[in-house]
């Protein structure tokens, strides 16, 4: 299987870190650190100052100072996207994510799909321009998709020159998740990026604990706080992937 850049391990578990004031997300980083997980991701929609540019520069390298070599993923998720909701304009967003990609020391960037190919296309050249790999995303809260849109989606992620594809869906059965673990596996064999797929929910839990048999490379997991309904503990993820490893050979 393809790997995310050069990690080594098959699949990667990401944390998120949610806290809302500086002191808070340093803490909260101190805890999930501990966890040890392949890739820390800082939901900053939810800091308080995320309108103070200096501030999110500032608090992005401090956060990676605390977690060392731990991959750190910036993300502002969209409110339409399941995100909390912040006050920066269009305009703003984008300055910020030129600045955190020049000025931060992050590692990956994440950027949804529904945004104008135009803007997509700035931010991955900005993002290579400075040696950020780029994470496409897709969050639907309220269904999932047909498997054409599915696939079509991660297809375009591919097109769009993204380092990873990522899709999160709300199932409303278990069929919606067998869907999407259909899909996961047609790409992960047709397409030349690493994929994430994940549906949510408690019906969707079983994505997250075998997602990573049909291709899905990255694995969001609760080390202090949950950012998503349906994540796992980061140690029963761990046990669960281990034990049906045993009996994949």
């Amino acid at each position: 299987m393809r790997k995310i850049g050069s990690f080594e391990k098959h699949p990667n578990i990401c944390t998120p870190l949610i806290g809302h004031t500086r002191n808070d997300l340093i803490i909260e980083a101190k805890r999930v650190k501990e966890h040890a997980p392949d890739m820390i991701e800082w939901r900053a929609d939810y800091y308080e100052n995320l309108h103070k540019e200096q501030d999110v520069i500032t608090l992005a390298n401090d956060l990676k100072e605390e977690i060392g070599d731990i991959p750190l993923l910036f993300t502002i998720r969209s409110e339409v996207e399941g995100g909390n909701p912040i006050s920066l304009t269009k305009p703003e967003l984008h300055q910020l994510l030129h600045l955190i990609c020049k000025d931060g020391a992050i590692d990956l960037i994440d950027y949804e799909m529904h945004h104008e190919v135009e803007s997509i296309l700035q931010i991955r050249s900005v993002s290579k321009k400075h040696g950020k790999r780029l994470i496409l995303s897709y969050h639907n809260f309220e269904f999932t998709p047909s498997a054409e849109e599915l696939f079509s989606i991660l297809k375009k992620a591919e097109s769009l020159h993204a380092d990873i594809g990522k899709i999160a869906v709300m199932p409303r059965n278990h069929s919606d998740v067998l869907k999407l673990l259909n899909v996961t596996a047609d790409a992960e064999k047709q397409l030349s990026i690493p994929i994430a797929t994940m549906a949510m929910g408690k019906i969707g839990a079983i994505s997250r604990m075998a997602g990573w048999i049909f291709g899905s490379h990255l694995i969001f997991a609760v080390g202090n706080k949950s950012s998503a309904p349906g994540q796992i503990l980061i140690e029963d993820l761990r046990t669960i992937i281990e034990t049906m490893k045993k009996y994949q050979d």
